[in-house]
């Protein structure tokens, strides 16, 4: 509607497009890349079957978040780690069972559901299939942020922060920390401080509005939606010009 009739594109344009394929092929080479090495180091930490606890049980609050059976491994394998994208599996290692207690086992399951819940593993695998400069830093920072809301949506009291906040030193003591693989969520994160979380954990309070951003959130969705509803034709000829000056 806005263009002119006549093609005015100029080279630039076929050599941005150019690039657009070589990002979007390095994209597809290194989520293939992560994919071959998560299932290489599942194979070698050697699953030895089930793990039948009632506590762990009850994690699985609801059928369409819920987790896998966890699975006990060996030789080498992370404390607690959610491994996959579609249908994620909790692993769990002998040395996280001989332990933790009961109730530390239950909230830092509860853990790994949260990672669950907000799809972290998918996002990861996004985020490390941008091969743009700077993704590394921003990597990081949200590493550790998913961190921290997966504490948050693990406990509910304080009683289950101080049994988190023992899980982690429990197993920071015993476990090796092995590298954790690109399409997995573990619960000791190398990119984030134990002392930090556990920090975080012991000064936890009870809060009513701990998770009710998402309702401000939600509001600011649907004015910006009902504005670019009400106002097309502004918002047609705004975004042709942001794209001219975008793509030359």
């Amino acid at each position: 509607m806005m263009e002119r009739h006549s093609l005015d594109e100029d080279g630039g344009t076929f050599v941005l497009a150019g690039c657009a394929v070589v990002i979007l092929a390095a994209g597809v080479f290194r989520f293939l890349r992560d994919h071959l090495r998560t299932s290489r180091a599942v194979r070698a930490w050697g699953i030895r079957g089930e793990v039948a606890s009632p506590g762990l049980a009850r994690t699985q609050r609801a059928p369409m978040w819920s987790v896998e059976v966890p699975l006990r491994a060996s030789a080498g394998a992370p404390a607690l780690i959610l491994v996959g994208l579609r249908r994620p599996r909790a692993m769990i290692s002998d040395a996280a069972l001989a332990a933790l207690s009961e109730d530390e086992l239950q909230v830092a399951m509860r853990h790994e559901v949260g990672h669950r819940r907000s799809w972290d593993n998918l996002k990861k695998i996004l985020i490390s299939a941008t091969p743009f400069p700077g993704m590394n830093q921003l990597e990081k920072a949200w590493r550790e942020a998913a961190e921290l809301a997966a504490d948050d949506a693990a406990v509910e009291n304080r009683q289950e922060a101080l049994d988190l906040a023992a899980a982690l030193i429990k197993l920071s003591r015993c476990s090796k920390r092995p590298a954790e693989p690109a399409l997995a969520s573990g619960l000791m994160c190398g990119s984030l401080s134990i002392t930090t979380r556990v920090e975080r954990l012991l000064a936890w309070r009870n809060s009513s509005d701990r998770r009710r951003a998402w309702p401000w959130a939600l509001s600011l969705v649907l004015a910006l939606t009902f504005a670019i509803v009400t106002h097309y034709d502004a918002s047609l000829a705004l975004t042709h010009r942001l794209t001219e000056l975008l793509v030359p």
